[in-house]
């Protein structure tokens, strides 16, 4: 009998402790999520700072209006006038005061400096003669993006109005409801051609069988991939299917599109030059157009997305325009 109150008593002492270890390792694992957690605040304002602070301001003169800003941000655009301007493929020389001038208007010079600083076009609402005169300034500056833009706000006759077409899309920014506009331009559609979603991954979980339950037998539909700040996607102008042998399928109309990428490329229509492998069907695929844009199982949890061009046309020259790389993590899919 006292050998086994000796055995009770060793595995009582036993359990109490490992339940010491174990209140100690959630306190250490608390202590080390606590840490981790603020040395990525620490970093990510460390990245800030580095992103917005600058020893050496550049200043410029706009019709006599001043602007002072980076020289990070007037050659985000290389290809746009200031990025060729600043960007050391032509001499300067300041002037007196220091500054850099330039015989525009600067009244309104901050909408587009602002937009070279984030990316985003963020304007009052519906008022034609400032967005016509931006536009020309963007025609002047060449900035690709912008132009697109604000084009299409032209097209409007210059009414700012959040986005219509795809009304419970939350990939799209309500913004910038030039995006929707293009892409029924894309689709050969009425530019305020409304699209109902029908299937969302973030809702209905991101796997092949709940896309192909929800999108199969829809006939023509739009795919919209966010990976990152990167939006991309695809317009299919037949039905999806899901057979267990992969099958590609012809179809006349197909093609893949770019609105956002890291490579400041504005939005793009890719065309389908391979018809006969606009796109493959498989139960073990969520969407896949001619393997040139492939979503597998698993793909918003490891970077199995693919980008490969091979059956649509690219005619930029980033081999990788969706995201910078040929594998990729998906955050969200909408399907209209």
């Amino acid at each position: 009998m006292q050998g086994i109150n000796n055995v009770d008593e060793i595995n009582s002492m036993s359990v109490q402790f490992c339940e010491m270890i174990s209140r100690e390792r959630g306190a250490i694992d608390r202590e080390r999520e606590l840490f981790e957690n603020e040395k990525a605040a620490f970093e990510q304002n460390c990245k800030k700072v580095e992103k917005f602070h600058s020893s050496e301001p550049i200043t410029l003169n706009i019709g006599g209006k001043k602007y002072c800003t980076t020289l990070d941000t007037l050659t985000k655009h290389r290809d746009s006038f200031l990025g060729s301007m600043f960007g050391g493929y032509i001499p300067l020389k300041p002037y007196k005061d220091g500054s850099f001038f330039i015989d525009r208007d600067g009244t309104n010079f901050h909408y587009i400096l602002n937009y070279l600083r984030t990316g985003e076009l963020i304007l009052p609402q519906n008022k034609p003669h400032l967005i016509k005169m931006l536009f020309l300034e963007a025609e002047f500056y060449q900035i690709e993006g912008l132009i697109f833009e604000l084009g299409s706000i032209v097209q409007l006759g210059g009414k700012t109005t959040p986005n219509e077409t795809f009304i419970d899309s939350t990939i799209l920014p309500q913004n910038q409801f030039q995006f929707g506009v293009q892409l029924n331009e894309w689709a050969g559609c009425q530019s305020n051609q409304k699209w109902k979603l029908i299937y969302k991954g973030s809702r209905d979980g991101i796997t092949s069988e709940n896309f192909h339950q929800k999108c199969d037998r829809k006939g023509a539909t739009y795919s919209i991939v966010k990976s990152g700040n990167n939006i991309f996607g695809g317009y299919a102008s037949i039905s999806w299917a899901n057979p267990n042998d992969g099958e590609y399928k012809s179809t006349e109309g197909s093609f893949l599109f770019s609105l956002v990428n890291p490579h400041n490329v504005a939005p793009i229509k890719l065309s389908n030059i391979n018809t006969e492998r606009s796109v493959y069907h498989r139960d073990d695929f969520l969407l896949c157009f001619g393997g040139d844009l492939e979503l597998r199982n698993g793909c918003n949890i490891c970077e199995t997305a693919r980008n490969h061009f091979s059956n649509y046309e690219n005619p930029t020259s980033q081999a990788f325009l969706f995201t910078g790389k040929e594998y990729f993590k998906v955050d969200e899919i909408e399907v209209f």
